[in-house]
């Protein structure tokens, strides 16, 4: 790559999607490469994940597709430091006021080493968090209750989504994202450029693994749409006939994630 070239710039430009609906009150708003999703909670809206700053445009955009006002937006729900899931952070965090909650560990990893946050990419956007997650207390919004849990791994910090969402019959869909699946944190190669990087972070990643494998989730939200297929089904939602209802997609996603990471150990 060249000096001054913005590989990720030109990947964003190319890959937008429209919005869609994945469950009652979920609402896929990212693009074809990251995955950001709106919950309405009927007292405000909480986005999860902010993406690029270059394309925080399209979030907004895709918002208002929706028929909703960006400016509903109370939370902002960062999964884990790294610049194409917080890139966007700070300017939406402007933008609509909204609070700003990241974990403990990956804000000190911002705070200490942002060249594992930006890495070599130009556009470096600081913000500063509301508040931390505290896995023993879910975050609340309306009718909406958002369980986090710490899953080190891709990054120390980590941090996955839980909450439960109801159709109008009154039928309860369990809903997970997990904050960072990839391992391409984890190789030698990663390790080699980025001295410093902690060590343990393969164990950890698997220890969080196992422990989510019992997890029960009928709705799957990937963090990068191509862990799990979800933009082959936009704009087939219906209530009582839901496509993104799968129990099976969480644990064969965390399997195969798993199988991965015993071949690097």
């Amino acid at each position: 790559m060249e000096r001054g070239e913005n590989r990720y710039r030109a990947k964003e430009w190319e890959q937008v999607c429209e919005p869609f609906q994945m469950a009652p009150g979920v609402y896929y708003v990212g693009t074809t490469y990251v995955g950001s999703y709106l919950l309405d909670t009927g007292d405000g809206l909480i986005l999860i994940d902010q993406a690029f700053a270059e394309s925080v445009y399209l979030i907004l955009e895709s918002v208002r597709k929706l028929g909703f006002d960006p400016m509903d937006i109370k939370m902002l729900l960062v999964s884990h430091g790294h610049l194409d899931h917080c890139g966007g952070t700070r300017l939406l965090q402007e933008y609509t006021k909204a609070k700003v909650y990241m974990s403990k560990e990956d804000y000190q990893m911002m705070k200490e080493h942002p060249e594992w946050v930006y890495f070599d990419y130009e556009n470096r956007i600081d913000f500063e968090p509301d508040a931390f997650y505290d896995d023993e207390h879910p975050i609340k919004l309306g009718s909406m209750e958002i369980r986090t849990v710490l899953t080190p791994g891709h990054t120390p910090g980590t941090t996955s989504f839980f909450f439960d969402v109801k159709d109008g019959t009154g039928k309860s869909f369990h809903c997970g994202l997990h904050g960072g699946v990839g391992l391409n944190t984890l190789v030698p190669e990663f390790y080699e450029k980025w001295p410093g990087w902690p060590e343990d972070l393969l164990e950890k990643f698997k220890n969080s693994l196992n422990m989510l494998m019992g997890e029960t989730v009928d709705i799957t939200l990937p963090s990068h749409p191509n862990q799990v297929p979800v933009l082959d089904k936009a704009g087939t939602y219906k209530e009582g006939q839901n496509p993104f209802v799968n129990p099976e997609a969480w644990p064969e996603l965390l399997k195969a994630r798993l199988d991965m990471a015993d071949k690097l150990a």
